[in-house]
C-alpha cells in the first residue's frame, strides 16, 4: 500500500510543458498502439535480462518512430532520475498509456512481476489492435460506397438539376415532382447551408466537450450497451477486455481484490463499474468470484461455467484468457455477420437514393422531349 501511496502522491504533481500543449490540443496526444507494443515487449526483455529501466528506455527512445513518443520517454526517464517509479512517471502521460495500463505496471511493481506484466500488456494490446483493424476494413467498402454516393449526389444537385430550371422556364413548363424536392433541397442548401454547417458544427464541439461530464458520461455509457445489435457488440469487446485483464493479473500473482479493481477500472463503461461494485464487495466477504461475477447479471453462463470451474480447480487464471479468447472470437465473427448484414442493405438504400436523384434529372428530359413535339 505504501508503494500505491507513492504513485498517487506523484502522479498529482505539476505536469509538464508538453502535457498542457497536448491537453489544449488533444489530437497532438494521440499514439499509435503498435509503438506501445513495441515498448511494452521490449522493457519486458530488458527488464527480464536484468537491464536496469534507465537503460532501456534509452534504447527504446532511439527506436521510437514517433516524436511524441520520444518526448514522453524524456520525461519517463527524467522522473526516474529523481526517484520517481516507473507507474508514476506513466501515469504523467494518460494519452500515451492508458489509464488501465497505468494501473496493471502499479499492480506489477508491488508483486515484483513486471517484465510478466509489460510482456502480457503488449499482447493484450496485440490482440486488440488485431480487432480494432479488422472492424476498420470490414467497414472501409462502405464507407467507401457512401463517400461517393454522396459525391453524386451534390453534383446531380449543385450542377446538373439548376441548368433545367431555365430550360423548363423556356418552355414554360411545370417540373416534375422529384425535380421540384431536389431543387428545393439544392435551394435550401445554397441559402441556408452555411448556417446548418456552423449550427451542427457547434453541436458536435459541444458534444464532444461535453462527452466526458458525469452525467452525459453515464447516459452514454448506459445507453451503447443497450443499443440492438451493436450493444451486444460493445458488451462482448467490454467482457473479453475484463476476463483477459483479470487473468493477466492473476497470473502474476496480483491478489485478487486489488486485480478485480483493476479489471473493473479497464472496462472503461461507468455501467460496468456501477453493477461490478456489488461483485467486489461479495468477493471481499468470502463467496469467491463465481457467485458475485453471476448476481451481477452482466455476463453470459458460458463465461459463468468457466470461472467456476477454473475457481474449482485453481487454474482461474488459465480459464479467464480461454474465456477471453473465445469472446474475442465471438465478437469477430459478430462484427463479420453484422458488415454482411450492412453491405447489401447499404447498396439498396444507396441505389434508391441514386436511383431518385437519376430520375429527378431524367424526368425533365422528357418532359422538354414532349414540349418540343
Amino acid at each position: 500500500m505504501v508503494g500505491v501511496d507513492r504513485v498517487q502522491a506523484v502522479a498529482g504533481r505539476r505536469p509538464r510543458r508538453s502535457g498542457r500543449l497536448r491537453r489544449l490540443l488533444p489530437g497532438l496526444g494521440s499514439l499509435k498502439r503498435v509503438e506501445l507494443v513495441v515498448f511494452s515487449r521490449m522493457m519486458a526483455t530488458f527488464i527480464r535480462a536484468g537491464i536496469p529501466i534507465l537503460d532501456g528506455l534509452e534504447v527504446v527512445r532511439g527506436q521510437a518512430v514517433s516524436g511524441l513518443f520520444r518526448e514522453t520517454l524524456d520525461d519517463v526517464a527524467a522522473d526516474l532520475r529523481s526517484g520517481e517509479p516507473l507507474s508514476a512517471a506513466l501515469r504523467r502521460h494518460p494519452r500515451v498509456f492508458p489509464l488501465l495500463y497505468v494501473d496493471m505496471v502499479v499492480a506489477a511493481e508491488a508483486t515484483g512481476e513486471l517484465d510478466v506484466i509489460l510482456d502480457q500488456l503488449a499482447r493484450y494490446l496485440e490482440q486488440a489492435e488485431g480487432t480494432s483493424r479488422r472492424v476498420r476494413q470490414a467497414m472501409l467498402y462502405p464507407s467507401i460506397v457512401l463517400g461517393l454516393a454522396a459525391v453524386v449526389v451534390l453534383i446531380l444537385m449543385i450542377v446538373v438539376l439548376p441548368s433545367f430550371v431555365a430550360l423548363f422556364e423556356d418552355f414554360d413548363a411545370e417540373l416534375p415532382l422529384p425535380t421540384r424536392v431536389m431543387l428545393a433541397l439544392g435551394s435550401f442548401g445554397g441559402s441556408y447551408g452555411v448556417a446548418t454547417v456552423g449550427v451542427l458544427l457547434v453541436m458536435g464541439v459541444g458534444a464532444f466537450l461535453a462527452r466526458n461530464l458525469k452525467p452525459v458520461r453515464r447516459l452514454r455509457h448506459w445507453l451503447i450497451v443497450r443499443l440492438p445489435i451493436v450493444g451486444r457488440l460493445v458488451r462482448l469487446g467490454i467482457e473479453a477486455r475484463f476476463t483477459r485483464t483479470l487473468g493477466i493479473l492473476l497470473r502474476a500473482g496480483v491478489p485478487i481484490a486489488q486485480a478485480f479493481d483493476i479489471s473493473t477500472s479497464g472496462t472503461g463503461n461507468d455501467e460496468y463499474v456501477r453493477r461490478l461494485a456489488p461483485a467486489r464487495d461479495g468477493l471481499l466477504s468470502g463467496d469467491g468470484i463465481t457467485v458475485p461475477l453471476r448476481t451481477s447479471g452482466l455476463f453470459g453462463p458460458l463465461l459463468i461455467q468457466m470461472i467456476t470451474v477454473g475457481e474449482e480447480t485453481g487454474t482461474l487464471d488459465v480459464y479467464l484468457g480461454e474465456a477471453a479468447d473465445f469472446m474475442d472470437g465471438d465478437l469477430d465473427y459478430r462484427t463479420k455477420q453484422l458488415v454482411t448484414l450492412i453491405e447489401p442493405m447499404l447498396i439498396a438504400g444507396v441505389a434508391l437514393v441514386v436511383g431518385f436523384v437519376a430520375l429527378s434529372v431524367v424526368t425533365p428530359m422528357y418532359t422538354i422531349l414532349r414540349e418540343i413535339r
